[in-house]
């Protein structure tokens, strides 16, 4: 069940107002198969903001996990919401919370400057299979499912 990439917005285009980026988003966790009995767990310092949206649009299973080392493992939906660089997306997968096998990781990282994402090779090379990108003006949101069999990567 793979998302589809989307281009660049063009920039004529307006912002989505917010009843529409809410159900837009609402549409994208259930294309990623996640409802309001799902798992969810939000990181890092945008994290509240998130935890309070899921509980006021009806999630049931929604906690804060902080960042760093966690043992939580058990989430159908990772989310960190704020924007990450490479070095704070490479710590979250070292060492972060990471959703249950199957999971998904959603995750925001700068739009990158050339063809190639660094963003999704590393989530490739961390055992996330990427199934979409949303790409912004300045971010871009990645959708990526932990594989069954991913890699541990370990703190050195």
């Amino acid at each position: 069940m793979g998302l589809s990439i989307l281009p660049p917005e063009p920039e004529s285009e307006p912002e989505p107002s917010p009843p529409q980026a809410i159900e837009a988003f609402a549409e994208l966790l259930r294309r990623a198969g996640l409802g309001k009995s799902s798992i969810i767990r939000v990181t890092g310092r945008a994290g509240l903001a998130a935890l309070l949206w899921f509980c006021r649009h009806g999630y049931e299973q929604v906690g804060y996990v902080r960042e760093g080392p966690s043992s939580s493992d058990d989430g159908d939906l990772v989310l960190a919401p704020q924007t990450c660089d490479l070095d704070a997306l490479s710590t979250l997968l070292r060492s972060g919370p990471r959703p249950r096998a199957g999971g998904v990781l959603m995750v925001q990282t700068p739009t990158p400057q050339g063809p190639d994402d660094p963003a999704q090779d590393l989530l490739s090379r961390s055992g996330y299979q990427v199934e979409g990108c949303l790409r912004g003006r300045h971010r871009e949101l990645h959708i990526a499912r932990r594989r069954v069999q991913a890699p541990l990567m370990w703190a050195a």
